[in-house]
């Protein structure tokens, strides 16, 4: 058996050298470590914030998207109904313009075809004064004088109305 003796300078030595080795460490290791261990920690917390931060503009600028694309639907929407009103009043405008010129045709037509009728009164007046002065030469025997055969071709084309 073996026996056990406690020796009090034993005792003491060994708690001064674990007293002493605990100063040495704590100075040492403690200090060390617990600075790592404070960094690691503040580097993590600021890792965290900055991810929540992120976070937090990330989710504000999608509303912010969002709100623009909004914007920009309802803008894209009034400029295609300002467009449609711009291409209806061109319509009208052009549609305006063709009648216009529809119309000033026809009146051309109409005055083209009264000067062609004046034309072909007077052709048929010219015609109409040969023959009658044809005719009245043979009828007469050339007793007329040109005035009078002149009046006489006038009173019958009053008289036909031509």
């Amino acid at each position: 058996m073996v026996s056990l003796t406690l020796n009090p300078a034993t005792i003491i030595v060994t708690v001064i050298n674990v007293l002493i080795m605990f100063v040495i460490l704590k100075k040492i290791l403690f200090e060390k470590v617990s600075s790592f261990m404070d960094a690691r920690t503040n580097g993590i917390e600021s890792k965290l914030k900055e991810a929540s931060d992120d976070r937090a503009k990330a989710k504000e600028l999608k509303l912010k998207f969002e709100s623009q694309m909004k914007n920009a639907d309802i803008e894209g929407k009034k400029i295609v109904e300002e467009y449609k009103v711009k291409a209806s009043k061109l319509s009208d405008e052009m549609l305006e313009e063709a009648k216009k010129e529809a119309a000033l045709i026809r009146e051309r037509a109409r005055i083209d075809a009264e000067r062609e009728m004046d034309k072909a009164k007077d052709e048929i007046r010219k015609q109409i004064i040969a023959l009658s002065m044809l005719a009245a030469a043979k009828s007469v025997g050339g007793q007329l004088d040109e005035k009078k055969h002149h009046d006489l071709i006038n009173d019958f084309i009053n008289k036909v109305g031509v």
